[in-house]
């Protein structure tokens, strides 16, 4: 049974912005849960109140409507528009640095994840400060900074450093930002010309 929670606000709000005051409408959402039993933590694939999750604490959204969830149990699961929940790369409880494929790769506490127009998923592996790169097939593979080895420090693959990155978003053209949570700073990840 889905929970539904209407959230509403003024209609009509006003922001002074600069020296000017502008007005704008505030749209009413209504909640449902998608996926998951409120207060029922886990890590079951399934549809709507079958699935579990624990602790998820980044989403992203492909553009065909797909979800992808950064799960609090070092995995990633992808969620598609009816609520259908899919273990993406990762063992649930089984952290670590290790590329591979679906159940074989590992995450070390990841927190941010995003979605390229490709379908590939990326994520800010936060305990290994790296950034990982996942295919639609659920390949992983590190794309920048060294397992373990954090740090601050500009350049390509391993030779980048990060200090508990949180957080990552890609652009249009594929260029990746990152919010290096230790380090207190914003990092630009520009992919090499083929």
């Amino acid at each position: 049974m889905k929970r539904k929670i209407l959230f509403l606000l003024a209609v009509v709000s006003s922001l002074t912005i600069g020296c000017q005051s502008v007005k704008f409408d505030r749209q009413a959402y209504t909640w449902t849960v998608l996926a998951g039993k409120p207060g029922t933590p886990g890590s079951a694939d399934g549809t709507g109140s079958v699935a579990r999750f624990l602790r998820p604490c980044g989403v992203a959204v492909d553009n065909v409507g797909n979800l992808y969830v950064v799960n609090g149990d070092c995995t990633i699961r992808k969620v598609d528009s009816s609520g259908k929940v899919t273990m993406l790369a990762g063992c649930p409880g089984n952290c670590g640095n290790i590329d591979g494929t679906c159940s074989a790769a590992r995450f070390d506490y990841p927190e941010g994840v995003a979605v390229d127009s490709d379908g590939n998923v990326y994520v800010a592996d936060r305990v290994g400060s790296t950034i990982r790169k996942v295919t639609p097939l659920g390949v992983v593979m590190t794309i920048a900074g060294s397992a373990g080895s954090t740090g601050s420090a500009d350049g390509i693959g391993s030779a980048a450093r990060f200090n508990f990155p949180w957080g990552v978003a890609v652009d249009t053209a594929g260029n990746l930002y990152v919010a290096d949570f230790g380090n207190h700073c914003i990092f630009k990840g520009t992919p090499s010309k083929r």
